[in-house]
């Protein structure tokens, strides 16, 4: 399902309104509707509901829900935010059909709420205060009320997203509704779906008020919700019948140096969980020997020309140790020697993961720079980059750019994405679909921004994870996010694609866990493992019902 910023929805709604001759009070009217029925399963004959509405049209969306609860054996109350002189034309419709039904109706014109309203009583509260285009933070009555629906302990409804929430994935700037249910028009709005906007939210209901297809399907719409429909039309997990493990493709991983094995196994036990054909390994000498025939599919090398000059190199080979001048052109000399007989006469690899468990030391720098300075003459067309794979290219950045022979996939949490832009990471936390993007730019890359909500994006469109669970917050939890999508890099998909997708699974595999587990939200990166085949067999779109 396509996502808005408020100018997307506003054109859309003009298109609506101006080219089809649809009337802007039907729209309203479709829209009051919609949410009514909604809300109806959260009312009963007799239920009391108070309607908090302002003066624009998300107020009129109200007395349309007003109207409709009262006709339906409600007892319905409206608590206008401002004069009624101030209603706007389309919206003072229905504020008139309400007015004549009888409905008590409780305009506040002053600097403060009276002292005297209370919502604590009320059934259902529906916040129909502000919509799309609220910018800044709620004053004086507005915020009074959203304070009021806050403490009222009633079952708080909104109305296209939760009043004081911008629509464009920002924070807001004050004081926000916190809704159990939102009931948004069209098509989801970012905030409602991105952190750290989703957490008002509760749960979110789509109405359809009547927009036409080739509006909200649009290609132009370049923000996207990766759930089942999505995964379920590109996943596809029937092969071929005369196929062979090499059609799968073949990755090489690069990392789980020295005491940091376990990073590169879950990458590469993901990976082969979520069908990769063939997967080789390239870690140090004293690695190799530890991780050799634990994955029984996993190729594994090391680096010969280092392997046999081990011990000159081994006082530089540590995090944080440094070494001379002349051993460090000498490592840089066997490093590329090195790479050069891994590569020779293996064929063709179809992507690489770098950085899971490849620290920061002298060798992992001169490995990294090595290998983005050799991928066209390696042959490696797709690359991810994770773990201490993103520190060493925020280095290499300093010096040169993303090598453009090949397409990179960058999968950074807040503190790593801080690294490349120089913002804070509250800063970053702040609007993390804009963050996303611009790191993209940035960086030529795609972006996978880590977090509840994970974001994916090229720079020029954006698609927001519906999965996951607080139990992925555990140690390689984003390597296992790697391999996945290091297979899915393998298929036909675009990398912007193969990361959503690969999002999705991950967090679908965290939530099956957690429902076996009975609702305990405490897992390890391994038990994330062996769920990965049961969520795509949920979601592919050759064996989903």
């Amino acid at each position: 399902m396509k996502v808005v910023y408020a100018e997307e929805m506003r054109r859309i709604d003009r298109y609506a309104i101006e080219t089809l001759g649809i009337p802007g009070e039907v729209l309203m009217g479709f829209a009051g509707k919609a949410a009514a029925d909604i809300i109806s399963d959260y009312t009963a004959e007799g239920s009391r509901v108070a309607v908090v509405c302002g003066c624009g049209n998300n107020g009129g969306d109200g007395f349309v829900i007003a109207y409709l609860l009262h006709n339906r054996g409600c007892n319905t109350e409206i608590f206008l935010a401002g004069s009624e002189e101030k209603i706007s034309p389309s919206s003072r419709i229905y504020y008139t059909v309400c007015v004549n039904s009888g409905i008590p109706l409780r305009a506040m014109t002053g600097d403060s709420v009276p002292v005297d309203i209370d919502f604590s009583d009320y059934d259902v509260i529906v916040d129909s205060l502000f919509g799309t285009g609220f910018t800044g933070s709620p004053r004086g009555v507005a915020d009074e009320l959203i304070a009021l629906i806050n403490r009222s302990g009633s079952a708080v409804i909104a109305i296209d997203l939760p009043s004081g929430l911008p629509s464009d994935g920002g924070a807001p700037g004050g004081n926000v509704v916190n809704a159990d249910c939102t009931v948004t028009m069209g098509l989801p709005k970012v905030s409602c779906v991105a952190y750290p906007g989703r957490q008002y939210t509760g749960d979110l209901h789509v109405a359809d008020i009547g927009f036409p297809a080739v509006l909200t399907e649009s290609d132009d719409l370049k923000k996207e919700l990766v759930d089942d429909e999505y995964v379920r039309g590109r996943l596809g997990l029937r092969r071929e019948t005369d196929t062979h493990k090499g059609a799968a493709g073949h990755l090489l991983l690069v990392g789980g140096f020295d005491g940091m094995e376990g990073a590169i196994m879950l990458a590469a036990m993901a990976a082969f969980e979520t069908g990769l054909g063939l997967g080789t390994l390239l870690t140090t000498g004293k690695a190799r020997s530890v991780i050799a025939g634990k994955i029984p599919e996993l190729i594994t090398a090391s680096f010969p020309a280092i392997d046999e000059a081990a011990q000159e190199y081994s006082g530089i080979l540590s995090d944080g140790i440094a070494g001379t001048d002349e051993k460090i052109v000498r490592l840089q000399e066997a490093v590329q020697n090195s790479c050069e007989r891994f590569f020779r006469g293996r064929g063709k690899f179809g992507a690489m993961v770098i950085g899971p468990g490849m620290g920061r030391s002298v060798l992992s720098a001169r490995v990294f720079t090595v290998l983005m300075g050799s991928l066209e003459a390696f042959g490696i067309e797709r690359v991810l980059v994770d773990g201490d794979g993103l520190y060493h290219l925020a280095e290499y950045l300093k010096e040169y750019t993303v090598p453009e022979c090949a397409e990179f996939i960058l999968t950074p949490h807040f503190l790593e994405a801080s690294r490349f832009t120089g913002e804070p990471v509250e800063s970053i936390k702040q609007n993390r679909p804009a963050s996303a993007m611009a790191l993209a730019r940035r960086t030529g890359a795609t972006v996978l921004l880590k977090g509840p909500a994970t974001l994916i994006s090229d720079g020029e469109g954006l698609l927001i994870n519906t999965t996951g669970n607080p139990s992925l917050a555990t140690a390689g939890s984003g390597d296992v996010l790697s391999g996945i999508i290091a297979s899915l890099m393998l298929r036909d998909l675009s990398l912007p694609e193969a990361g959503g997708i690969g999002a999705f699974l991950h967090g679908r595999a965290a939530d099956l866990f957690v429902a076996d587990s009975e609702g305990i939200e405490i897992m390890k990166s391994t038990d994330v493992i062996g769920y990965i085949r049961e969520a795509i067999a949920g979601t592919g779109k050759d064996f989903a019902d």
